[in-house]
């Protein structure tokens, strides 16, 4: 079948969504965690920010509006992921913080992630991958271009 005459989009969202169901699915049964991924996007976005985590921030950054990160907060927390932390200066503020448990299962999603990575590369050279990188990046760019140009 001749890929080349549908979309980028398309083509994109015929490899992840598969990729990231197995992913789900291992993880699942290998830590007894049942995420979507954008709740372990959410997660994990949450443990690299380096100062408080602010909700419009993290919206931005994922695409998704206030009120659905605010709903995945509140499932992160009640399966212990994460916690707020009332500030001290400003009792209406809360920061999200990862819990240990959520470190852990950063750590043991990431392995499960890797290994399937593995997994997918099978049978592509080095040089394959270091195209297919170079054209995601690429991509990368010029998108985050044209948003940028959008939003003027």
């Amino acid at each position: 079948m001749e890929t080349s005459n549908i979309p980028l989009g398309m083509t994109i969202i015929k490899f992840l969504k598969p990729m990231f169901r197995v992913l789900e699915i291992r993880a699942a049964k290998q830590t007894d965690i049942k995420l979507t991924m954008a709740q372990f996007g959410l997660l994990f976005t949450i443990s690299e920010e380096k100062e408080e985590v602010i909700l419009k921030d993290v919206a931005e950054k994922m695409g998704k509006d206030k009120s659905a990160i605010l709903r995945m907060i509140d499932l992160l927390e009640k399966k212990e992921l994460v916690r707020r932390v009332v500030d001290s200066t400003d009792r209406r503020k809360n920061h999200i913080i990862v819990t240990k448990k959520g470190e852990q299962f950063i750590v043991e999603f990431r392995e499960i992630e890797l290994k399937l990575n593995n997994e997918l590369q099978e049978g592509l050279s080095v040089n394959d991958m270091k195209t297919f990188y170079k054209v995601v990046d690429h991509l990368k760019v010029k998108s985050d271009q044209l948003y940028l140009i959008s939003k003027i």
